[in-house]
């Protein structure tokens, strides 16, 4: 792997500043971390409910190797000044998260990733979202401010094309090292149970629709060119 500057951001998989986590199929690890939810049962909400699907559904159709394409999706986040695009990615030769990297003048540092091997933002499962940190000069990226993010604070990912949003709310946010953050118990929490084993998305055990925002943290590793530790907030859907 080559070694870049600091600023070049490079996380894992030569996918830069992301905190794209390989997907590992055959991992061990300790027990996980507890997560506390807050969301409505999936039994009280109506099997006619709007959804996100619609907005999705070509990106689903594509392969995982195909390149990410943009989605008619934004996501906010109010309380870290977040108004981001939605783009949908699938993984890299290595098994990990891809993730676009562009010059410094690229729109990519204020993108959100949305892995389309996870489940649809808002489906019974849980989606997986990543963005890069900061940008090639050191600046606040989309998740610069992700670590700010405490358990009630609100996310909503609005259909640019409906008007509709899920909205849901902050569970909880772990901090990993780069060992634990390729772990199976830590690998499901940020992808739910099926693709860290190869799988397509699964339905939650718990009946709720779950999302995962990841970002790099922690010190720079020149000698593998990302970061030491991976951020890694956790919530549910409340609408």
């Amino acid at each position: 792997m080559i070694v870049r500057s600091r600023k070049n951001l490079i996380a894992i998989g030569g996918v830069a500043a992301v905190a794209a986590v390989v997907l590992a199929m055959t991992l061990t690890s300790n027990s996980g971390p507890s997560t506390q939810y807050v969301a409505m049962p999936s039994s009280k909400i109506h099997v006619q409910r709007q959804s996100l699907d619609s907005a999705v559904s070509t990106s689903l159709r594509r392969s995982l190797e195909a390149p990410a394409m943009g989605v008619p999706l934004v996501v906010v986040i109010p309380s870290i000044g977040v108004n981001s695009p939605l783009l949908a990615v699938g993984m890299t030769s290595a098994a990990a998260m891809a993730a676009p990297e562009g010059g410094a003048n690229s729109p990519d540092w204020s993108d959100t990733f949305w892995y389309r091997g996870s489940a649809v933002p808002g489906a019974i499962g849980t989606a997986t979202f990543a963005g890069h940190i900061d940008d090639r000069f050191g600046a606040y990226a989309v998740f610069g401010r992700l670590s700010e993010l405490v358990p009630g604070d609100r996310i909503f990912v609005r259909d640019t094309t409906t008007g509709f949003s899920e909205q849901f709310v902050v569970t909880s946010s772990h901090t990993y090292t780069f060992a634990q953050s390729k772990t199976l118990p830590v690998l499901d929490l940020i992808y739910g149970t099926g693709p860290p084993r190869g799988e397509p998305a699964q339905p939650s055990s718990d009946g709720l629709a779950h999302l995962s925002l990841v970002t790099c943290a922690g010190e720079w590793m020149p000698r593998l060119d990302t970061h030491s530790e991976r951020l890694v907030v956790s919530a549910v859907r409340v609408s």
